[in-house]
């Protein structure tokens, strides 16, 4: 991990479900970081569920005992928000998704934090804009989105967003901090409501509904066509990944034969021949073919079946 110069106090304002996770990501990357809560039971309650995110980690052998307790003693409860905002250079909100709630604390973070202080937000729906927006905010252009998927500390991906009025500069060092955490962002660079990911649930989300809906499947079959089907091997291969890996004259034929006319950005790689992996391109270059990366994922795989089957699940 890389504690990024001039980062000195990180504040989260709002570390429940998603706040204290996202603590324990500054913790171990050596940033002395306050939680703050409203109540003293809540604060509590989060310094709790980050012990036993910081063991976690000691127990998988990614932290030593004594840098686990290291980076606990860098953590800092506190039920007032002048605390948390004074003198912090980074922050990370994570308040309950109400709009007016987090308008609210954006105003009262822009005007105690330092004027050079990065404001984020957790918000899995709201846009910056929306945030700042008519809000007396003095300093818009050092807001963005952060938003991290749940568990925060153990998953990397972060969508970085920014706002109508959002700095560059901003983006490029609130990328540059989360990576020195060892967090995974991606820039999106237009602002949309649920931003990216929360959309793709979103969808994945309807059609189960519908097929539950239509007495097609019980939850318990969609849990496990996703469980043990293609949410394993999205882990390795996400889309665009397993398209090359299929090859993408399977869709491009596919499409033909149906009738239609194959996706443009598939037709357009087909009719260049480029097939994927095995034409060493497709959406990315392969020059190995795509060896590392299949070797990869069936090793991944066979663990699984491996621990389902020692587990009696097959």
């Amino acid at each position: 991990m890389e504690k990024i110069e001039g980062i000195n106090k990180v504040a989260i304002i709002g570390a429940g479900l998603m706040g204290y996770g996202i603590g324990v990501d500054f913790v171990r990357a050596g940033y002395p970081t306050w939680l703050y809560n409203t109540r003293e039971e809540t604060s509590r309650q989060s310094m709790e569920r980050a012990r036993k995110a910081l063991d976690l980690f000691v127990e998988a052998g990614m932290m030593t005992r004594t840098q686990g307790d290291e980076a606990y003693g860098f953590l800092h409860p506190t039920t007032s928000l002048e605390e948390a905002c004074e003198g912090a250079d980074y922050i990370s909100e994570s308040v309950l998704e109400s709009l007016a709630l987090k308008r609210k604390v954006f105003a009262d973070m822009d005007r105690l934090c330092p004027p050079s202080a990065i404001l984020t937000t957790n918000s899995s729906n709201f846009t910056t804009t929306r945030i700042v927006s008519d809000n007396e905010i003095k300093h818009p252009e050092r807001c963005c989105v952060a938003h991290y998927f749940q568990p925060p500390h153990l998953l990397p991906l972060v969508e970085v967003v920014g706002g109508e009025k959002t700095s560059p500069e901003t983006i490029q060092r609130t990328c540059k901090i989360l990576a020195g955490a060892q967090k995974r962002p991606v820039v999106i660079p237009i602002e949309v409501p649920a931003h990216a990911g929360n959309r793709l649930q979103g969808a994945l989300g309807r059609e189960i509904m519908d097929l539950v809906n239509k007495k097609i499947c019980t939850p318990q079959m969609i849990d496990e066509i996703i469980m043990y089907g293609f949410g394993r091997r999205m882990t390795n291969t996400g889309w665009f990944i397993r398209n090359d890996l299929i090859g993408l004259d399977f869709s491009y034929n596919a499409a033909k034969a149906a009738g239609r006319e194959p996706w443009e950005p598939i037709k357009e790689r087909v009719e260049r021949g480029e097939m994927g992996m095995k034409s060493g391109r497709g959406f990315y270059d392969w020059p190995d073919f795509g060896e590392a990366l299949q070797r990869r994922q069936d090793m991944d795989l066979i663990n699984l079946l491996k621990r389902d089957s020692e587990e009696g699940k097959l």
